[in-house]
């Protein structure tokens, strides 16, 4: 009962704010007849009504380059037959599922059928994992790569990813790895 009231309560005490603050006037000089100034939200949605789409305000830093310019740059294709860019976005080993294991992609080219391979060497032992890449958008990407650790003894390891395709090969700077 007790939280009723203080629910019709705060009920009240909202709608009357919410009433006194809509029926206020913004200046003194409206009461004389005189138009009041727009209001900073009036002003906004005026200008936001009237701006070019894409025009989102004024930078924080004028100094800094137009961000939307970098949505508008045409991706950087490279020919076919050429040396590409292999790049490692996340390695190393993961617990959950007891692996060594990597994500890439492929710099510059737009394309699908490829192979992206992890090989990870310790001393005179390899292990490797294949996966079939993928186009993405500006970039070919090689998901998931993963050597399970029954295959891999304690320790560091080198890993090259690498990507082959009809037309375009490639590889990544090399990483070292522990194996727990």
């Amino acid at each position: 009962m007790r939280q009723g009231w203080r629910a019709a309560a705060l009920g009240a005490a909202t709608l009357t704010m919410t009433t006194v603050v809509g029926c206020s006037s913004t200046s003194d000089d409206s009461a004389a007849g005189t138009p009041s100034s727009q209001t900073s939200a009036d002003a906004a949605a005026s200008a936001a009504a009237t701006a070019a789409p894409g025009t989102y305000g004024a930078p924080v830093d004028p100094s800094m380059p137009n961000p939307t310019d970098v949505a508008t740059d045409t991706p950087a294709i490279t020919a076919p037959g050429e040396t590409v860019p292999v790049v490692v976005t996340y390695s190393g080993w993961t617990d959950t599922s007891a692996a060594v294991e990597f994500g890439a992609y492929v710099a510059g080219i737009v394309e699908a059928g490829g192979t992206c391979t992890l090989t990870l060497t310790a001393g005179a032992t390899t292990a490797s994992a294949e996966v079939t890449a993928g186009p993405d958008a500006s970039s070919t990407y090689c998901p998931t790569m993963a050597i399970p650790g029954a295959e891999l003894a304690a320790g560091p390891w080198q890993a090259v990813v690498s990507y082959e395709s009809s037309s375009t090969s490639g590889q990544s700077d090399p990483v070292t790895v522990t194996v727990p």
